[in-house]
């Protein structure tokens, strides 16, 4: 489920015979094509310097810490869609009135490594709407107005904090919304037991309850 990156501007699923390129700068966004980057440039140049900043204060290359980080990135390209769902949820985004927790909060997970052992295999210990001010999460207050001041027009930016052990990935994405929100439309009706499904589909423990949701976020895939 949810096996590949998707494109930052237009959301188009990889495949595995095309694989898209990062932003040169940050290497955080991929693009399907050079035309999506030049399109999201005007978003994305907001948090390209912190981001790119905060690559300077990674865990040195070879060390337990850079590993697990770099797990953490190849875990959260897979499930996209599926923090997405549960932003969505977790903030309430139904109608064009239902954006304003956007900007000031984000989707906090936690993670912890697999009993398999396998890199970049984790299962659930904690999800959570949270302030991205709160300083249990020690953003700095450059960051925090950068990723507040993303919102435009037609496009909603969510932010993920994604932590395991010591290893942060903050993870803004950005997706598009279309005539009347019809994006976020898809996303279903609302959902209070996003956090339920949320920890079933990462721990691998589905029940027949969550088919419909699934199937959701196989057509957002396609």
């Amino acid at each position: 489920m949810l096996v590949y990156r998707t494109c930052a501007t237009c959301y188009k699923p990889e495949t595995k015979k095309v694989k898209y390129s990062r932003c040169g700068a940050c290497k955080k966004p991929a693009y399907c094509s050079k035309e999506c980057q030049a399109k999201d440039w005007p978003n994305h140049k907001r948090t390209c310097k912190f981001q790119s900043e905060n690559r300077e204060s990674l865990p040195a290359k070879g060390t337990e810490g850079r590993d697990l980080l770099k797990d953490i990135k190849k875990w959260f390209a897979k499930h996209t869609q599926l923090l997405l769902y549960a932003a969505v949820h977790a903030m309430k985004v139904y109608g064009p009135a239902d954006v304003h927790l956007v900007k000031t909060h984000m989707l906090v997970l936690e993670l912890q490594p697999a009993p398999s052992g396998r890199p970049a295999e984790f299962v659930y210990k904690y999800a959570g709407l949270r302030e991205t001010k709160d300083p249990r999460y020690e953003l700095s207050a450059d960051t925090c107005n950068a990723l507040a001041s993303r919102a435009q027009e037609n496009r909603l930016w969510f932010t993920m904090y994604v932590k395991c052990d010591a290893a942060v990935y903050l993870a803004p994405i950005s997706i598009e919304l279309g005539p009347r929100m019809q994006y976020i439309v898809g996303f279903g009706p609302p959902d209070t037991e996003w956090n339920g499904f949320l920890r079933r589909a990462i721990d691998k423990t589905l029940e027949a309850k969550d088919g419909k949701k699934i199937k959701i976020l196989e057509r957002i895939a396609n």
